[in-house]
């Protein structure tokens, strides 16, 4: 059967881009809601809503939050939708595409609401990668020279750095493909990220390198650094 232009897969627009924003971790390795922190006048949270808005105006926007901060992060971003996640991200993710999905969206935008320096140029960047493909998701370059190692930490071999990417957020799907993805596997399974379910169930996943810094805040001196490069003390 030869696919029309109608039936070929629409590139995202507004109309038919969401914004999921995963922030339902339990920041054990940080201490405290690292989502909560301060940053530059804002917290870590409404930065990474705030990038993704400055890039996508008009997209709806679902942020999913550790059930027990719902009420709390619905308050302070009047300008999303707040829901409850899950007990793993994948599952907070999943429900986030869920309710996407119910907005009418056919395209989600996923982002880690603990990457709030994200800049809203890669996001289109990456956004635009998608094109006609399930998936499209941002990455950083490597350039350190890396070594595999043994289970007595010698070295194995030395890896071709310019065939390695370091996986960021935002990640760009079409729900239909990841949902698909999901009913074929095992749904006790642990995945990283949302391009590893679709890796998993054999779709192609584009890759695009980022153009600008964007750091994931996991620890005290991640937060740190995040405040010098915004040029705060707190």
């Amino acid at each position: 059967m030869t696919m029309t232009t109608d039936d070929a897969p629409q590139s995202p627009t507004s109309a038919n881009l969401a914004v999921v924003i995963a922030a339902a971790g339990r920041s054990v390795r940080f201490g405290s809601d690292k989502l909560a922190a301060s940053l530059g006048g804002a917290t870590v949270l409404e930065r990474s809503v705030g990038a993704l808005r400055a890039a996508l105006p008009t997209s709806p926007m679902v942020v999913v939050v550790d059930d027990d901060r719902v009420d709390h992060w619905r308050e302070s971003l009047s300008s999303c939708e707040v829901i409850a996640g899950g007990p793993r991200r994948q599952d907070s993710v999943l429900l986030g595409i869920d309710r996407a999905a119910e907005l009418g969206s056919e395209i989600v935008a996923v982002h880690d609401g603990a990457r709030p320096l994200i800049h809203p140029d890669d996001v289109i960047k990456v956004i635009d990668a998608l094109g006609g493909g399930a998936a499209a998701i941002l990455c950083g370059g490597v350039s350190d020279t890396v070594k595999r190692i043994d289970g007595d930490d010698v070295i194995v071999e030395t890896i071709d750095r310019d065939c390695l990417r370091l996986a960021q957020t935002p990640q760009v799907f079409r729900v239909a493909a990841l949902r698909q993805a999901w009913k074929t596997q095992d749904a006790s399974r642990d995945f990283s990220d949302e391009a590893a379910i679709l890796e998993a169930g054999g779709c192609e996943v584009r890759v695009v390198v980022a153009n600008h810094p964007n750091p994931k805040l996991t620890t005290l001196g991640d937060l740190e650094l995040m405040r010098l490069m915004v040029g705060s003390t707190t």
